[in-house]
């Protein structure tokens, strides 16, 4: 988690929070539905206005939304109304 909120931090696009939601759950796997579902009333509540950026880990991100990124590879998501979330695209740093 510290190096999530390390790059958070380097991105400057706004203050950082730390989200329990967003800790890697690698060697506690039966977590993932619990963080998801916490992520997921955590998004349901956001404004959207402007857009939220999340910092995470491939573990967390592939529970989401079913993509296995590449290291430093963007994913952006879309919600809906009923709270769903989409995968809108992807960005590849590289």
């Amino acid at each position: 988690m510290v190096r999530c909120l390390e790059t958070a931090k380097l991105l400057k696009l706004a203050p950082v929070k730390e989200l329990a939601a967003l800790k890697a759950f690698f060697q506690h796997y039966e977590r993932r539905d619990s963080q998801n579902k916490m992520l997921l009333e955590c998004l349901g509540g956001q404004d959207l206005e402007r857009p939220p950026v999340l910092v995470t880990h491939q573990v967390n991100i592939t529970a989401l939304t079913g993509i296995y990124p590449d290291l430093g590879e963007l994913v952006m998501v879309d919600r809906s109304d009923t709270g769903d979330i989409a995968v809108i695209g992807t960005i590849e740093i590289r």
